[in-house]
């Protein structure tokens, strides 16, 4: 009879304190900390241990940490991702029943200070004390003046949140019109209601906060002009559940010398005079995809890119296409958040030759099998700054081209840096999991393991961690869960040859 080889000896058992936590330290715990705006905190091995299964299913999804961008053609700065080495060390771990080690060598928690990183700041703007009053997702809008008489060059912006809980992200903007001022002036509470953009046409995006992120600096030798009698205009984004919390963030700017090249951040790619096939309409029941084109008439520099869309949203990219025809890659979300926005920095700066094409492309998923559709039933959306509405921009931060250019150094690591500079050791792992699947999901009953070539284990844990079911299948069989009450569960898959991988399962 078959018998499944579950510890195949000689395996890496990796540990807490020879590795996981390293990795933990280094990836999680600046959104996962007391302070943080993540939900729990990862700052311990209990803390971890507790949450192991969610973990485990969250990193082999690539849902965490979130980076929403795929780097297969083109890497970013500062790229808070987890390598294969990193996920297959994790798994293994939870597989192992998460031992701690060796407790004489548990490592150091980092800490995580609440100083500002830009300490002398040539600016500082503070929104007004604002409680949150709805249970629902907040998006409002926030005025600074900056009573600049003469332009200046921004080399730094730091978003420096007043409760950190609760902000989930704010976007920057500046604008030199009287618009947002008087929205806001009109609007009996701090601030004014605003989902997508100011309401003003004149308004340039600056920068982007997200949790765990710091200061935001240009490329060496670049910055955004401060163009005089400014204002900032602040979105904040404050997740639902947190009413009766206050907030009053920062923005805190650093500027440059006088002769920093002049970055514009423009929706290169849009809704409106760049759209193919518009107008941007995603009818009921549809699946929708836009597409968009700009000619590029001179040579220009390109340091960062960031797309935006709404709820229904369901994957981004852009490229470029020069006169050579060697396509050249810019971002790729194949499994767009409206919740993670990123502005991305490209690890050197790239050159968009004169004579070249750049190409945007966005799909909508505008039926009732998109979990983020805000109708249910699904209604027809259009073109708007609503909750409801949609939006296509793709931002690009260009600047005119100077020989050179693309040798400037971003941040050309090859791995996000580690906490303290930890290690960890070699994983063991080599089977390919990354074809397995589970469905239905969710199922009201039967759950089918599809990918595997081999007979396998599968335990089913309940969101507390206890085992709910165990059981050795073979290949072809699935699992019946009629009997298990509804809920979460967290499915544990291991092959007779010792690979595993988590599933996140909701039994209906």
């Amino acid at each position: 009879m078959m018998t499944l080889d579950i510890a195949p000896a000689g395996a890496h058992s990796p540990t807490w304190t020879d590795g996981i936590a390293c990795i933990i330290y280094s990836h999680c715990t600046s959104c996962h900390n007391p302070s943080g705006i993540a939900p729990f905190s990862l700052m311990s091995y209990n803390d971890v241990y507790q949450n192991r299964f969610s973990i485990a299913a969250s990193v082999q999804a690539r849902s965490m940490p979130p980076f929403p961008a795929n780097q297969e053609k083109r890497q970013y700065a500062h790229a808070n991702t987890l390598s294969q080495h990193e996920i297959d060390e994790i798994v293994d771990w939870v597989a192992g029943f998460a031992p701690l080690g060796n407790s004489s060598q548990i490592p150091t928690p980092p800490t995580y200070s609440s100083a500002y990183q830009i300490q002398s700041p040539d600016f500082v703007g503070q929104i007004p004390a604002y409680t949150i009053t709805s249970n629902q997702d907040v998006y409002r809008m926030f005025v600074i003046p900056v009573n600049n008489v003469a332009q200046q060059s921004i080399q730094s912006v730091e978003v420096y949140p007043g409760n950190r809980e609760i902000v989930h992200h704010a976007l920057v903007f500046q604008d030199t019109s009287s618009i947002p001022f008087n929205l806001d002036q009109n609007d009996p509470l701090p601030g004014y209601s605003a989902f997508g953009g100011t309401g003003s046409q004149t308004s340039k995006l600056l920068t982007v906060f997200t949790p765990g992120q710091g200061a935001f600096s240009f490329a060496p030798g670049f910055g955004a002009p401060m163009l005089p009698n400014s204002f900032l205009v602040v979105q904040m984004h404050y997740p639902g559940g947190v009413v009766g919390q206050v907030d009053s963030t920062q923005v805190r700017i650093r500027y440059g010398p006088s002769n920093l090249r002049n970055v514009t951040t423009i929706s290169a790619l849009n809704h409106g005079l760049t759209l193919t096939n518009g107008p941007l309409f995603i009818p009921a029941d549809s699946v929708k995809t836009f597409y968009s084109q700009v000619a590029v008439n001179s040579n220009r520099t390109l340091t960062g890119i960031m797309p935006h869309m709404h709820l229904i949203g369901r994957s981004v990219k852009a490229f470029c296409v020069p006169p050579s025809g060697d396509t050249i890659h810019l971002i790729d979300i194949p499994n767009w958040d409206f919740h993670w926005q990123y502005f991305y920095q490209f690890q050197k700066p790239v050159l968009l030759p004169a004579g070249s094409v750049v190409y945007g492309e966005a799909t909508y998923d505008n039926t009732s099998g998109n979990p983020n559709n805000p109708n249910n039933p699904p209604q027809n959306v259009a073109l708007g700054e609503g909750t409801g509405d949609e939006m296509f921009l793709i931002y690009f931060n260009l600047s005119t081209y100077l020989p050179g250019d693309t040798s400037i150094v971003i941040d050309t690591a090859s791995h996000y840096t580690h906490n303290a500079s930890c290690t960890q050791a070699a994983a063991f792992d080599e089977v390919e999991t990354n074809l397995w699947t589970v469905f239905p999901n969710p199922t009201r009953q039967f759950l089918v393991v599809q990918g595997l070539e081999s007979d396998f284990e599968a335990v089913l844990y309940d969101s507390g961690g206890r085992v709910a079911l165990r059981r050795k299948l073979q290949c072809s069989e699935s699992l019946d869960l009629h009997s298990l009450p509804a809920g979460i569960y967290y499915l544990q898959i291991r092959s007779s040859r010792g690979a595993c991988r988590y599933f996140k399962v909701i039994r209906e």
